[in-house]
């Protein structure tokens, strides 16, 4: 039976698979995320006073993208900001998920302060501490805007979805930022000013 006139039509199902896809890679890339950020810090062995001069802030959005808090997000990011404390010399860790499950937009981001020696170094750590558990295609440079330091975005494949892994290192933070549903080449673009959103530096 049609609905009465002026009563608006019922809205198509929604995806519900989308967010079960994004929870279980969620999962096991970030895990891998982690653990690559994880083994920055075991090489770190001098101050850097410029490393002073770097701010790390957990953003209210991101790109415009609303923070995800609730349910299943909010255990992830607890079990992230967790693992990202324990680490020697880290300071203002912060893990976070942004966007709308249901658009197929969600972005995840991960950073911390720290003191770095070489951050082309500690970048390739990270990205090589990623690789052993997910395969990384296509990686390549990406603009450091006015930040500086090293940046990399690549591709990587977790239950048949493509996410986009960039990351930096500089003298005073490190940190990835991760979009589900898309590859590298797509967020060149967006990610220098992502990761302007999340990093400061004084002069």
């Amino acid at each position: 039976m049609a609905p009465p006139p002026g009563y608006p039509m019922a809205p198509p199902p929604k995806k519900s698979n989308v967010l079960k896809i994004v929870l279980i890679a969620v999962a096991a890339v970030l895990i891998l995320c982690v653990g690559g950020i994880a083994a920055v810090f075991f090489i770190v062995k001098d101050a850097s006073d410029d490393a002073s001069k770097v701010a790390i802030t957990e953003p209210t959005t991101l790109g415009g993208r609303p923070k995800l808090e609730d349910g299943q997000f909010a255990a992830l990011i607890a079990g992230m900001e967790s693992s990202l404390a324990a680490y020697p010399g880290a300071a203002d860790s912060f893990g976070a998920f942004y966007g709308n499950a249901e658009e197929q937009d969600i972005v995840a981001a991960i950073a911390t302060k720290a003191t770095l020696i070489d951050p082309q170094k500690e970048l390739d750590a990270s990205f090589k501490a990623f690789a052993e558990g997910a395969e990384l295609k296509d990686k390549a440079p990406a603009d450091t805007g006015s930040l500086g330091g090293s940046a990399e975005c690549a591709t990587t494949t977790s239950s048949g979805t493509d996410i986009a892994v960039c990351g930096w290192a500089d003298e005073g933070s490190v940190g990835m930022i991760l979009w589900f549903f898309k590859t590298g080449a797509d967020v060149q673009a967006e990610f220098p000013k992502l990761r302007a959103e999340i990093e400061t530096k004084t002069s």
